[in-house]
């Protein structure tokens, strides 16, 4: 491990419970998943200074699978409030039925869909309320939503936080979610609308991706990186 350079590991939480009432907690799948990432930072003899999650369950249950398979001392995580993930999931959960024109919930629409066709139909709807939010097309804050405008600026306040928090010859583990980790990632480099739905989309559960820190900011190293065994691998 080369200590001259400061990388900050973004973590993305390990898979939650899609489609239950409570999705804000890991799966059996999630905690193997968090545990097996844990095992692997350990295999890397990779050594965190500071240890950043947000505000969520899903943060720190996968902290904790992270700590369980690291099996060594691990200090005790600072949670950073601005790592929450955005609100997509319940403006979907909110918006799909409308869209729909149904009073079914959003778990009644799905149950009725084939458990092979089930993600791909999701994002189908996903998509178009995720486009909509992004470019404002949606009062969303009529319904107490967070903007997207909001959300950025939160994003920008968190890359502020962490970035000030790293000093010289180390290196900072953050556990959060798809959407803030592509947040970071906008902050850092020039993407488009369809970009950042693509990279949100596409980040994989308990993967890794990594920033080089500098003088005002993060480059991008390597983004959605897992080091967890594929048949663990999962995306929502």
């Amino acid at each position: 491990m080369d200590n001259k350079i400061q990388k900050l590991y973004l973590i993305r939480h390990g898979q939650a419970s899609f489609g239950e009432k409570n999705y804000d907690n890991l799966s059996k799948k999630g905690f193997k998943q968090s545990i097996s990432l844990g095992r692997k930072l350990k295999k890397e003899k990779i050594e965190f200074e500071n240890i950043i999650i947000g505000p969520l369950n899903r943060h720190r249950q996968t902290f904790e699978g992270i700590k369980e398979g690291f099996k060594g001392k691990v200090k005790d995580p600072v949670i950073i409030n601005e790592f929450a993930e955005n609100q997509l999931m319940e403006i979907a959960q909110h918006y799909i039925p409308i869209m729909l024109n149904t009073e079914k919930s959003m778990k009644e629409i799905f149950s009725e869909v084939p458990i092979w066709k089930r993600r791909k139909e999701f994002f189908k709807y996903f998509n178009i309320i995720a486009k909509k939010w992004i470019l404002g097309e949606y009062d969303f804050s009529k319904n107490k939503f967070e903007t997207y405008k909001d959300f950025r600026k939160r994003i920008k306040v968190a890359k502020n936080k962490v970035h000030n928090l790293m000093k010289d010859d180390n290196h900072t583990m953050v556990v959060s979610s798809g959407g803030a980790i592509t947040g970071i990632y906008s902050e850092c480099e020039p993407l488009t609308v369809d970009e950042i739905m693509q990279n949100s989309f596409e980040i994989k559960n308990a993967s890794v991706s990594t920033f080089i820190k500098q003088n005002q900011g993060f480059t991008l190293e390597s983004f959605n990186r897992s080091l967890i065994p594929k048949y663990l691998e999962t995306y929502i």
